[in-house]
């Protein structure tokens, strides 16, 4: 699927929140400064924004650590590769106190530790191979698969059970199997070109009032550049699948101050979560 633009975004987004509130009457009209025009009995315009915990343009914030994330993964397994690296497969994830600033430093020192613990067994690299790599907070290796052979199995004199049939015998039947091929130990390399990624952990909790009046403060200060309206709304989208936004957004009791915005309608997509807020 296409990324979409920043206007596709905008109008994707706008669609959905109309079928979730009910809109002034009047002709809509997709702008710029602000987002949208509503012409009816009188002429409001709607300035839509996303609620991030962090201003998106500091390094910090989550969708630019994210990119940096991925990109350090990458080219420490295009280092590893160079350097003669075997076709194992490492998972990542990343401590946020610990932003990334030096994207190509984290990288080769990924790149440098994975040969020290490329012929070790599966499982979860512990955190004292790492501690010299803030950056870094979890790493999983998967270096080759279990190799199965054809011994039979008393329990099940019939081989494989269908799982259609019987869920919870094949379970058993695959679990008894795997134990046997752990205990003697027998792998094979992965079948597969191995790919590094990221596992990366995330919490929510209730929307920060604060940052929510950044968001407004920033926001008002690019007011002089709207056009002209007897009236202005700001719509903060919560998009609960980036986790640079994700929260809770009950805001109970609280208040706001503008001098631009009449009202801030804070919406979160799929679940129909609405909060509206009259500043003072």
């Amino acid at each position: 699927m296409p990324r979409l633009t920043k206007r596709e975004l905008e109008q994707y987004y706008f669609e959905l929140f109309k079928n979730a509130y009910t809109l002034p009457a009047g002709e809509i009209f997709h702008d710029d400064k602000p987002d949208f025009i509503i012409t009816g009995a009188r002429k409001l315009g709607i300035e839509m924004t996303h609620f991030y915990l962090e201003d998106g343009d500091s390094i910090s914030s989550e969708p630019r650590q994210h990119e940096r994330r991925e990109s350090a993964v990458a080219m420490a397994q295009s280092l590893y590769m160079k350097n003669g690296g075997k076709n194992v497969q490492f998972r990542f994830g990343f401590d946020k106190a610990h932003p990334i600033q030096d994207l190509k430093a984290v990288a080769k020192s990924i790149a440098a530790l994975a040969p020290l613990v490329e012929d070790r067994a599966n499982g979860r690299v512990p955190r004292s191979q790492y501690e010299h790599i803030p950056e870094l907070d979890f790493m999983y290796l998967y270096a080759r698969q279990l190799q199965y052979d054809d011994e039979a199995d008393s329990e099940f004199p019939n081989g494989e059970p269908d799982f259609a049939e019987d869920p919870t015998a094949w379970t058993l039947y695959r679990n008894r199997r795997d134990e046997r091929a752990r205990r003697k130990g027998i792998y094979k390399p992965l079948p597969f070109d191995a790919e590094w990624g990221l596992t990366q952990s995330h919490s929510f909790g209730l929307m920060s009032t604060q940052r929510l009046e950044e968001i407004v403060a920033e926001k008002e200060k690019k007011a002089r550049d709207y056009k002209p309206c007897e009236a202005y709304w700001l719509l903060v989208i919560v998009e609960f699948i980036d986790p640079g936004q994700e929260q809770e957004i009950r805001v109970d009791g609280v208040t706001l101050n503008s001098e631009v915005f009449e009202r801030v309608i804070i919406y979160k997509p799929h679940f129909e979560h609405l909060v509206e807020i009259l500043p003072r």
